[in-house]
Order: structure tokens, then sequence, then C-alpha cells
């Protein structure tokens, strides 16, 4: 359903499934603002961009519709759902685009004209502009495309371009996250509600399912109607986002909802009949993974991303729970319980059977284990993060009351200046610490006094709005008596190093490849230091080399051991 490769709609979407999936945001106002309300015969042109599933045609289809509802002069010829289109079969779609472009412009030059859309991924926009050159024809349009590549909207006198993939897609808050356009998406799927799009399926093949309670499709299905489940997983995949730093969409939220209900293993079932899964199942096993309460976190947590295993409950660990998942383990009547009608045989695995349990109860009634889970979701540190991450994506106007969101921030920043102070492991009693610069050595180590750095607070709110990647957010500082700007890059994973690195980890070679922002921390560590003033050199035993110090009249003095 929101798997990726979906073609483009056309200019009216006639497939009702798909209309009823939709959730109105408030770009939608603007293209009815656009194309409706607002509409001029001043040859405009509206531009939607973003990455593949973020529901450009889609928006630029419902516009289309809802300008010939109300009579106004568009027709299919001025509106282009797919940049990448050719009108005959050998043509190449920037011979077609270019055509297209060069009608809109004569009517934007003339300010005169019906008004235009075009639906044109971000990269293939590029493409087009920069680098064939198509920039120095439409230089207003270019202007425009450009500027949205860091932010949501952008207008001129005659083009009004909106990317998509700068649309809050859901709540970073710490208390609110996974609300917003991600949470009324989850919602369609609440089978047992007449406004859900599947709910008459849903009532009518229930009853006609030929395996019954033991299908697991009508299984998860049904579980999926629990309010605390629906809230949990849009939690979870808020939580993804963030912590894998992982670009969510419409179109991949709808993936990743529909496999967790109906696995890939299900889906390749092929039986026909009343419901495929349950004629394809019965009489066999159910096989564990294709339940709900695994599909989630199996859909969740790729053990290829950096954050594997820090959103499913059974990955975490601690004395109490692991206690007390042992004592299930003897308790064999104890899981069966706490498994309630999950149809889970009794002749699988001791160990699938409780993880199964566990992954459940975190997800219908978590109260009911006697022991804390720490995933990503219920760490300290995880809000701290996400306050930060939600204080400095808005104007620093509008938050600048909010004192639960300062503190979040603040915490945040503490934990960086302390881990930069301490990335090197080097800390001498003076503050002195040791820093990679110039020629590497294994017999000398450079050390210059740490200068604690202070937060430029525009240019962080400003660089982290600007931000492409999810779930990243920029702390620009600037080190102590100078007119330098370091910007230091933050996401989940190097936060959690750095809350480590504060409380006296030392990060090793491995640490420091794992991502670009680590290897540009390292790069720059001397920067938050005095070194233009001093550098120590020092050997192996810590016994000072020599001092180069910063003299009179632009020299430098350099003194030996000795000489200290």
């Amino acid at each position: 359903m929101g798997e990726a490769g979906a073609i483009v709609g056309g200019h009216i979407d006639r497939n009702e499934l798909r209309k009823e999936l939709y959730v109105p945001t408030i770009e939608d106002q603007a293209v009815q603002d656009f194309f409706v309300d607002d509409y001029r015969e001043d040859g405009s042109l509206l531009v939607i961009t973003g990455s593949a599933g973020d529901g450009k045609s889609a928006l630029l289809s419902r516009a289309f519709k809802r300008a010939m509802d109300a009579d106004k002069p568009v027709d299919e010829s001025h509106i282009r759902m797919d940049a990448t289109a050719a009108d005959t079969k050998h043509e190449t779609y920037d011979v077609a685009l270019n055509r297209f472009l060069r009608k809109r412009a004569r009517n934007a030059e003339r300010q005169r004209g019906p008004r235009s859309g075009l639906a044109i991924n971000l990269g293939l926009a590029i493409d087009f502009f920069d680098r064939q050159g198509y920039a120095d024809q439409y230089p207003g349009l270019w202007e425009a495309i450009d500027a949205v590549r860091t932010k949501r909207e952008y207008k001129t006198e005659n083009v009004h371009a909106i990317n998509l993939g700068h649309r809050r897609l859901y709540e970073t808050r710490p208390d609110e996250l996974g609300e917003g356009l991600l949470r009324e998406i989850v919602e369609k799927f609440a089978f047992d509600s007449p406004a859900s799009p599947f709910h008459e399926a849903f009532e009518r093949e229930k009853d006609q399912c030929p395996a019954g309670e033991k299908c697991p499709l009508h299984y998860n299905a049904s579980q999926f109607t629990k309010e605390t489940v629906r809230e949990r997983v849009a939690k979870l995949l808020a939580t993804s986002g963030v912590v894998n730093t992982t670009y969510l969409n419409p179109r991949s939220i709808l993936d990743h909802v529909t496999s967790m209900i109906l696995p890939r293993s299900l889906q390749e079932l092929a039986v026909e009949g009343a419901c495929p899964v349950g004629a394809g199942i019965r009489g066999n096993p159910v096989p564990p993974e294709s339940l709900l309460w695994n599909t989630i976190f199996e859909r969740l947590d790729d053990p290829s991303d950096p954050g594997a295993g820090q959103l499913d409950p059974a990955a975490s660990s601690s004395v109490s729970l692991d206690q007390i998942l042992l004592s299930w383990g003897a308790a064999p009547d104890r899981v069966s319980t706490l498994l309630g009608e999950t149809p889970l045989g009794s002749r699988v695995e001791t160990a699938t059977r409780i993880r199964t349990a566990l992954r459940r109860l975190y997800l219908v009634d978590e109260q009911r284990i006697e022991a804390p889970i720490e995933t990503a979701l219920e760490s300290p540190q995880f809000d701290e993060f996400l306050g930060a991450l939600t204080y400095l994506n808005q104007e620093p106007s509008t938050v600048e009351d909010d004192t639960e969101l300062q503190q979040y921030v603040t915490d945040v920043l503490r934990t960086v200046q302390a881990s930069l102070q301490g990335w090197s492991g080097s800390i001498t009693d003076d503050d002195y610490i040791e820093f990679v610069d110039g020629i590497k050595s294994t017999d000398y180590r450079f050390l210059s006094k740490w200068s604690k750095p202070d937060p430029d607070r525009a240019a962080s709110h400003r660089q982290t709005q600007q931000e492409t990647t999810p779930g990243q957010l920029w702390l620009v500082l600037k080190p102590e008596g100078t007119d330098v700007t370091v910007p230091v890059p933050v996401t989940f994973e190097l936060y959690q190093l750095m809350t480590r690195i504060r409380d006296g980890y030392n990060p090793n070679a491995l640490d420091l490849e794992r991502s670009e922002g680590m290897r540009l921390i390292q790069s720059r560590l001397s920067e938050f230091t005095n070194k233009q003033e001093q550098v120590r050199v020092v050997n192996k035993l810590d016994t000072e080399l020599f001092r180069v110090e910063e003299g009179g009249f632009d020299t430098i003095e350099i003194k030996s051991g000795e000489q200290l």
C-alpha cells in the first residue's frame, strides 16, 4: 500500500482507498488559496517538491479537483503531476519538462493567463536546473526551488514553491511525541471505527475467515483497534525516525503500519478465498513472527541501523527485569496468561513465548511488568535530546517563555560542553586537555588550556531548522575570547556517547569512526582551547618537553622543560 515505487497519481485520483487515507495538512490550505480562494489569471506557477512518497502528486491532484469544482479556468495541460514523464515514446523527460515550463514562463512574464502547477522531486529539480543548466532560462523558478532546499515555503512575484520534505510530520516534544500527521495516519487503521476506510471490510471479513480466531491477520487487526497500541506505535515510529535519523513520510508510514498488520510472510500466501491468510494458515501453527507484537519491533528495529535494539523491550536488560523473565521461564502457565488470546502454539520455544509476552505487555499494559523497561523511549537522555531538538526547531521568539524546553536545551548544552572538554580523555588538574593537531605521534602529545565555549543561540536555531537529516540538531559554539564559531552536529547516537564521556568514558578509535559528526568534533577539538596563546608538548610519561607561548610583537617563545 505504501511501498516505495508506487506510481504517480493522475490529475484526479479515482482510487477511493487512497482518497480516504489522505490526511489534510496546512499545505492543503496553501494550494487551496493558490488555485481557488485567491485565484487570479496572473500566470503564476505553484511548485511542490520533496522526496518520493511525500505526497506531492496527491496534494496537486486534490488542488486540481478543487479548482475544477470551483469552475476555475484550469485544465490538465496546466498541471504537470510527473516531472519525469515524456510526451512521446523516445523523448527524454527534460525536453518535455522544458516545453511545459517555457509556456508557463511566458505567462508568468506577462502576468497573464491561467495559473499552473508542477510536482517535482527535489533531486530531479536540482539535476534539471543546476546540473543541466536550465537555471539560466528560468532564474525566478530556480530561485524559488533553491530557496526551499532549507525551508518549507518560498514565494516570488510569480512563483510559489513548497518543499514537503520540511513539513512537520510529527511533534518531537517529549510529552507529545508522535502527535500530528503521523498519529492521524496511524488512526486510519482503527478498524473498529466507522471513520476508518477499512471498517466495512474488517467487519465483513472477520466472520468469513476460515481460520477464525486463529487467523493472524484478523488477530493483528483486532489488536490494532486498541488505542493504547496505536498510540504506542505512533510514538515508536517517531522514536525510530529520531534515533536512526530515518526520514519518514506518508508513504513510508503506510508501508510500516501495513507491514506490521500484514507482514511480508503473510503477503506471500497465494491462496484464494474470502481471507487468503486464513485459508493459507488453517490447520497450521501460526508463525510467531507474523503476530503484531513481534512484527512491530521487527519492522522498526533493523539490525543494520545504528540504533538497533534501542526500541525493543526484549532487548532491554536490567537485574530486576532479567529476574522476572527467568521466573517466567520456570512458569509456562504464567506466560500463557500474559499472552492472553495470542494465537501462539504451545510447542513454540520458551524464549519466543517470553519475548512475545513481554512485547505484548509493553504495547498494551506496561504496568503489569514489575520491572522498569529501558528502551530509548523511556530514557531521560532521550527526553533531553527531544526537548532540545524541539526548542531549536522553533523560532527563538516562540520558545523564549517555555521554561521546560529551555531546561532541556540547557542540559544538552552542558553535556556537550563537558564532553568536548573530556573528549581526549586527558584532562589535567589545571584544565589542560589533549588535542590532535599537526603531526600525530605516539612519542608526544599536544596539550592546551581548555576554553569553555558559549552557544550562539540564533545560529543554533537557524542551522537546526535548515538541517535536512531527521533527528539531528546543531549547537553552534563560540570559543571564549574568539570570533570563531564551531557548529557541532548532535544526533541521539552521538548524544548518548557524549553523556558517557561527560561521566568519564574515554572514546576509542571505533567510536570516533562511527559518524561524520564524531570525526568533525575530533578534527576541531583544538578550537576549544587557547592554543593561540600556549601549547604544551609532553612525552609518554607526561613529562613536559617544551612549551610554545605567544610573545610580544607577533612573536612566539619556546621554553624547554628545563626552563619551567
